[in-house]
C-alpha cells in the first residue's frame, strides 16, 4: 500500500531538515571562514608549549598535592589499594606514563619539599599533565570559531588561557585540574561541532560519540564533571524540545533522535566511567592503606586470606564475631584497654581486621521459670541438647579474650558522641560475679532474609539483627566517628536511642562451636563483586567529601575567586615560592564579561516582555543564543560550589573559569563588530599584550623563579595578597640554586666519606661492599658535621624500606589521619613499627626492635596480643560499678563517678585518678 501524501510530504520535510546544506551558514547570519583555523590553532599550540614546559624540573621536590597523585602512581605501581575521593582515570594515565617511564613505585611523595631522587621520573609525570594543558589552547580557538565568531576574538581567548599563570602552574605539577579542564574543554568543542552537523551522518555520529566521550573522561576525572554533564544535558534536552515540536517529522525520526543521544551521552559516558573503576580495582590487587575504607571482605580479598565457611545455626554456648553492617562491616571489639573517662570501663569499639579480641560467647539470659525448654540440635556427643537463638531472645555477650567481662551499657554519655541519647558500651565483669541487667541485649532479628528461617532464628551470614538494650532503652550503634588517640582511632560503639535502623543492623560473621554436628550446614564466605565494591567505595567517597569541613590556611569561597582575592602557595624554598594566582586581567574581564551578560540580557528580556522590539535583529539573537551557553556553562560550573560545606580552593574555579572565558572572547566579537578592522587589531593587541605583560610579572611564583623585595612589593596590587616578599631579601647562592634544581642522587653516585668510627668499619663502606640489590636504592641523612651517613636498609620489591632521613628539606615522616591508615600502610610497605616499644628499655631491646622492622614483614593483619590487664581489688560494692584507682589501692573501692564511699574525709573525697593506658599492636 502506498504511502498516504501527507506521510510523503513528512517525510520530504524530514529529509531536507536532515539534508540542510552548510549548517555553518544556515544558522546564522554571520560570514564563516574557516580555511585557516586549523593552521591558526597548530601555531597556538607551539606557543603554548614552551609555556607549558619552562623549567619543568624546578622544583626538584614535590609541590602541593603531588604528595597525593604522585604518592598514587607509585601505589599503582605496586598494586597497594589506596583511597581517594577523586575517580581514576587521570590518575591511571599519570600511573601509565610513570611506569612507561620506568618509576620503581618505592618514593613515597610524603611530604612538601621532600627531594625528588634521580630515579623518579617526576618531569615526565608533569609533562603529561603540561600537555594536557597546552592542548586546551587550540581547542578554545576553534570552539569559538565552529561558533562563527571573528579570528581576533577567538586568538583574545586562546591568549588569555594561554598566559593565565593560575592555569600555568596548575598544568605543570602532577594535578589533576589540567586533566580536567583539557576534558571539559574537548567536550564542549565536540558538542559545538556535532550540532555543526547533517543529522545522521558520519561526521554526525562521530562527533556525538566524541562528545560522550569528553563527558565520560571529565566525570571519571573529577565529580566536578557532573556540571558538565548538566551544561550538555540542558542544551540537548532544548534540541529535543524544539525537534519534538516540528510537526512534520515522523515518531520514527523523533526516536532515531532521541536514542542516538541516550546511546552518545549516556551509554558512552557510563561506560567509560565504569570502565576506569574496573581497571581501578584490577591493578590495585594488594591490601594497601586505602583498604580500611572497603569492607571486611574486600580486605580479606586484598589480603589473600584462605575462605572461611561457617556453621549457619547460631546456638547458645557458641563463639561468634558480629560485623556491623552500615560502615565498613567492622568486627564488634574489645580489648584490654580503658576509657580515661565516664565508667573507665574496658573499651568496645569496631575493628577492621580479624583478630582474637573480635570473639564473643553467645550466652542466654536469666531464665524465666515458665520459659520453655527446646531441643533443637542434638550435639555430637548424642547427649547434650543445643538451642538456636531466635526472635526475642534475651541474651549476654561475654568477650572471650577478657572474660568474663561482658558487653555492658548504662546511663553515661558514649566518650565522644557526648548527647543525651547515646549511650556508653564497654565490657564489665569479674571473677564469680554474673552480671547485672545492664548485660541484658534483646535481638531483633530482621524479617527481610532469602532464607525463611533467617528471619526467625539467629543465622550466620544470613540473619541482619539489632541487639536492643533492656534498661537503657537503646540500641547498638555505630558510625565513622572514631576514638581519639587513646581508643586508638578505632570506630566508636555507642548504645543510641531511637536511632537510625541502618546503622544498628549487625550480622554474625563467624561461629565456632565444637558440639555442633559435622553435618551442620555451613555457609561459604564470599568475595565481594566488581558492583558490590564500587557501590560502596562511592558511598564512602560521598561521606568523606562531607567530612573534608575542617579549616584550611588556603581554602577560600567561591565570592573570592571573582576579584581574585587570595592564592595558594603550593612550595615555599629558602629563596623561591610557588603560588597559585591567576592572571588578574583574564580573571577580572572575565568576570566583567560574565556579569555584564546577565545583567545586560536580563534587561533586555524584561523590556522585551514589555513590547519592546531589540534593534540588533538575528544578529542579536545569534549572539546571545551563544553566549548563553557559555554563561549557563559558567553558573553551573560556579554556583553548586556555594551549596558545599566542604574545604574549597581557588583552583575549584578552574572550569568555570575557562566558561568566563568564552564569553569573554563572545562579548568581545559583539563590541567590536562595527568597528574598521584596524580598531579592531590595536584593541586585540593591546589587550593580549596586558595580559602577556601581567603573566611576566608574576612569571616567579608561576614557576619558582628569583624575584626581588621591590618586584615582589611592588606585585602586591591587593591588601589580600601574601607574596612573602622577605623571601627574596637573601640572594641566592649557586649551590642554592642547584639545590631546587637537582635530584637527590642515588646510592651509587654518592662519594663514600671517610669517617671516624672506633672499632667500627665506616657503615657506608660496609654497604657499599656488601649491596643487596642492584636497583636499591638508599638515601642519605646528613649530620651535624655535614658528614654524609647512609641509611643501611636498602629498598626491594619484597619489603620496602623507605626513605627515612634526606637532605636538608626532605622528611619521611608518615603522618597519616589516624594510627589505623599508619599500621596499614606500613605493614604494606613492610615496615610495621612496634608502638610498644619504651624509650626507657635497655640497649637490648631495642638492638632486637631494630631487628624486627628491618625484617620482612606479611602484610595479612594476624592476631596480636594485648598488655596483661591490671588485677584490681574487688571491683563491685552494694551493686554499684566501680572504676580503679592504679596509684593507691587503699582508697578502693571507687564508684563510677570516682568517689570512694569508704574514704573518711567525706567532705573531700577522692577522685579516681585516669588509668595510663599503654599502648598495643593490635590496633
Amino acid at each position: 500500500m502506498p504511502p498516504s501524501p501527507r506521510l510523503r510530504k513528512r517525510k520530504e520535510v524530514a529529509k531536507a531538515h536532515t539534508d540542510n546544506e552548510d549548517p555553518k551558514k544556515s544558522l546564522n547570519p554571520i560570514e564563516y571562514e574557516g580555511k585557516y583555523d586549523n593552521l591558526v590553532a597548530v601555531l597556538l599550540f607551539l606557543v603554548a608549549i614552551p609555556v607549558r614546559l619552562r623549567n619543568l624540573s624546578l622544583p626538584a621536590e614535590v609541590v602541593f598535592d603531588e604528595v597525593h597523585f604522585g604518592k598514587h602512581a607509585s601505589y599503582y605501581i605496586n598494586g597497594f589499594y589506596f583511597f581517594d575521593i577523586h575517580p581514576p582515570l587521570s590518575k591511571l594515565l599519570i600511573f601509565l606514563v610513570a611506569w612507561i617511564s620506568g618509576f620503581d613505585g618505592y618514593f613515597r611523595f610524603e611530604l612538601i619539599g621532600d627531594k625528588y631522587p634521580s630515579n623518579v621520573p617526576y618531569t615526565q609525570m608533569r609533562s603529561l599533565s603540561a600537555l594536557f594543558g597546552a592542548f586546551v589552547i587550540p581547542i578554545i580557538y576553534l570552539t569559538l570559531r565552529d561558533n562563527r565568531h571573528s579570528h581576533l576574538a577567538a586568538i583574545l581567548a586562546a591568549v588569555a588561557v594561554c598566559f593565565e599563570n593560575g592555569y600555568i602552574t596548575n598544568n605543570r605539577l602532577i594535578l589533576l585540574d589540567s586533566f580536567l579542564v583539557f576534558f571539559t574543554a574537548l567536550t564542549i568543542f565536540a558538542y559545538g561541532r556535532f550540532s555543526l552537523q547533517k543529522s545522521f551522518t558520519g561526521n554526525w555520529w562521530a562527533w556525538l560519540c566524541m562528545t560522550g566521550v569528553g563527558l565520560g573522561c571529565t566525570v571519571s576525572t573529577k565529580w566536578v564533571g557532573l556540571f558538565t554533564i548538566a551544561t550538555i544535558g540542558l542544551s540537548t534536552t532544548k534540541q529535543l524540545w524544539n525537534i519534538l515540536g516540528d510537526m512534520q517529522l515522523t515518531k520514527r525520526h523523533l526516536a532515531r533522535h532521541f536514542f542516538a543521544r541516550v546511546f552518545g551521552l549516556i551509554i558512552i559516558p557510563v561506560s567509560i566511567y565504569i570502565g576506569a573503576y574496573y581497571i581501578h580495582f584490577s591493578v590495585l590487587n594488594q591490601f594497601g592503606p586505602g583498604a580500611l575504607y572497603m569492607s571486611v571482605e574486600t580486605q580479606s580479598e586484598l589480603n589473600e586470606l584462605p575462605l572461611v565457611d561457617t556453621p549457619v545455626p547460631v546456638t547458645y554456648g557458641s563463639l561468634i564475631t558480629i560485623r556491623h553492617l552500615e560502615t565498613a562491616g567492622s568486627h564488634l571489639h574489645s580489648h584490654k584497654l580503658y576509657y580515661p573517662d565516664g565508667s573507665q570501663q574496658q573499651q568496645v569499639t569496631l575493628y577492621p581486621f580479624k583478630d582474637d579480641n573480635n570473639w564473643w560467647k553467645i550466652k542466654k539470659a536469666e531464665e524465666k521459670p515458665d520459659a520453655p525448654v527446646y531441643h533443637d540440635i542434638l550435639a555430637n556427643d548424642n547427649v547434650t541438647w543445643l538451642e538456636y537463638v531466635r526472635e526475642g531472645d534475651t541474651i549476654v555477650l561475654e568477650h572471650v579474650s577478657t572474660s568474663p567481662k561482658k558487653l555492658h551499657s548504662h546511663d553515661i554519655p558514649a566518650p565522644v558522641t557526648d548527647t543525651d541519647y547515646h549511650k556508653e558500651v564497654s565490657c564489665y565483669g569479674f571473677p564469680d560475679y554474673e552480671g547485672d541487667f545492664n548485660d541484658f541485649w534483646k535481638v531483633q532479628i530482621s524479617p527481610q532474609s532469602k532464607h525463611r528461617e533467617a528471619g526467625k532464628r539467629l543465622e550466620a551470614r544470613r540473619s541482619q539483627f539489632r541487639l536492643f538494650h533492656m534498661n537503657m532503652a537503646c540500641h547498638l550503634f555505630s558510625t565513622f566517628e572514631r576514638l581519639p588517640e587513646w581508643g586508638h582511632n578505632q570506630q566508636e560503639v555507642s548504645c543510641i536511642q531511637d536511632g537510625l535502623k541502618p546503622k544498628t543492623m549487625w550480622i554474625v560473621d563467624e561461629v565456632k562451636n565444637p558440639l555442633l554436628p559435622n553435618d551442620t550446614e555451613r555457609e561459604p564466605e564470599r568475595r565481594p563483586q566488581f558492583w558490590e565494591k564500587l557501590i560502596h567505595l562511592h558511598k564512602m567517597i560521598v561521606f568523606t567529601n562531607n567530612e573534608l569541613t575542617e579549616p584550611h590556611p588556603f581554602e577560600s569561597r567561591p565570592l573570592e575567586w571573582l576579584v581574585l582575592n587570595s592564592g595558594i602557595r603550593f612550595w615555599s624554598g629558602k629563596t623561591r615560592q610557588i603560588i597559585l594566582l591567576g592572571n588578574p586581567i583574564v580573571l577580572w574581564s572575565s568576570t566583567v564579561a560574565i556579569l555584564s551578560f546577565l545583567m545586560i540580557t536580563t534587561f533586555f528580556k524584561l523590556r522585551q516582555k514589555r513590547g519592546w522590539v531589540s534593534p540588533f535583529g538575528t544578529l542579536g539573537t545569534y549572539y546571545e543564543n551563544s553566549a548563553s551557553f557559555f554563561a549557563v556553562g559558567w553558573l553551573l560550573h560556579y554556583v553548586p560550589f556555594f551549596y558545599m560545606k566542604r574545604q574549597l580552593f581557588s583552583h575549584h574555579y578552574m572550569p568555570a573559569l575557562y566558561f568566563a572565558i568564552l564569553t569573554l572572547g563572545v562579548g568581545v566579537d559583539l563590541i567590536l563588530r562595527r568597528f574598521p578592522p584596524i580598531i579592531k587589531v590595536a584593541f586585540i593587541a593591546l589587550f593580549c599584550t596586558g595580559i602577556v605583560q601581567m603573566y611576566l610579572v608574576f612569571s616567579p611564583i608561576t614557576y619558582g623563579e628569583p624575584w626581588s623585595v621591590d618586584s615582589c612589593e611592588s606585585a602586591t596590587y591587593l591588601k589580600t595578597w601574601d607574596f612573602d616578599c622577605s623571601r627574596y631579601s637573601s640572594l641566592e647562592s649557586p649551590e642554592e640554586a642547584e639545590l631546587y634544581s637537582a635530584p637527590v642522587p642515588l646510592i651509587e653516585d654518592i662519594p663514600i666519606p671517610e669517617l671516624d668510627i672506633p672499632n667500627a668499619e665506616n657503615p657506608a663502606v660496609f654497604i657499599a661492599k656488601n649491596p643487596t640489590k642492584k636497583d636499591s636504592q638508599i638515601d642519605v641523612e646528613e649530620d651535624d658535621n655535614n658528614d654524609n651517613i647512609v641509611d643501611d636498609v636498602p629498598a626491594t620489591k619484597t619489603s620496602v624500606k623507605n626513605i627515612k632521613k634526606h637532605v636538608p628539606g626532605q622528611c619521611s615522616i608518615n603522618r597519616y589521619i589516624s594510627k589505623m591508615m599508619t599500621i596499614a600502610e606500613e605493614k604494606t610497605m613492610g615496615r610495621y613499627t612496634d608502638y610498644d616499644s619504651d624509650d626507657s628499655d635497655d640497649e637490648e631491646s631495642d638492638d632486637d626492635e631494630d631487628d624486627e622492622r628491618d625484617g620482612d614483614y606479611d602484610i595479612r593483619h594476624e592476631p596480636t596480643e594485648a598488655p596483661e590487664p591490671i588485677i584490681y581489688e574487688p571491683p563491685y560494692v552494694d551493686g554499684t560499678e566501680l572504676v580503679a584507682d592504679d596509684d593507691d589501692e587503699e582508697d578502693w573501692p571507687k564508684t563510677m563517678f570516682g568517689i570512694d564511699p569508704d574514704s573518711e574525709d567525706e567532705e573531700n573525697p577522692s577522685l579516681a585518678v585516669l588509668k595510663d593506658i599503654p599502648t598495643t599492636q593490635s590496633v
